[in-house]
């Protein structure tokens, strides 16, 4: 079955659709004014082996590459394909599946390679990863109120502002 996808961005944009979006069996229009896409979940739940998902351009699919991966393994799993008709995409005649595959464990190593190089330059400037420590004033007061046995956990990270995790992480030291 063929199934249209449209998601309208900006009012009457879509009254002229292309041949290939009227020649669908089944088109759902996606308001832009509703939180999330809950048309397109529906849709990606009902999917069935040999199902074919038109759409106009990707971006009215997918919020993010990242989005557009989700979908697209998606439709992989069930055996569905895609087709983006201003984009050229048709996945029953090319691989864009397995170079969307590509793209996605590249943009994993990219972003790996960046938070390594990054946590690098920081050590070398005698600079800690991670979120900036308390001040060792706070640190030291939420200690000496723990230790007095007369507050409680509550009470200490409100007085100190030094979260429960913070606190027994400290303590441990």
């Amino acid at each position: 079955m063929r199934i249209g996808y449209i998601r309208e961005f900006v009012q009457g944009k879509w009254d002229m659709q292309p041949t290939e979006m009227m020649n669908c069996e089944t088109m759902i229009e996606e308001k832009e004014d509703v939180q999330g896409q809950p048309l397109l979940e529906e849709l990606l739940e009902r999917l069935q082996y040999g199902d074919v998902l038109v759409v106009r351009k990707l971006y009215s699919l997918a919020n993010s590459t990242k989005h557009l991966i989700e979908i697209c393994r998606n439709l992989q799993e069930k055996q569905a394909d895609l087709v983006s008709i201003e984009d050229s995409i048709d996945t029953r005649e090319d691989s864009f599946f397995q170079h969307l595959e590509q793209i996605a464990v590249f943009r994993k190593e990219v972003v790996g390679e960046r938070t390594k190089a990054g946590l690098s330059e920081a050590k070398a400037k005698n600079r800690a990863g991670g979120r900036p420590r308390k001040p060792d004033r706070n640190v030291q007061k939420a200690i000496d109120m723990y230790r007095s046995k007369k507050y409680s956990i509550a009470e200490i990270t409100i007085e100190t502002g030094i979260s429960k995790t913070t606190l027994y992480r400290y303590l441990q030291e």
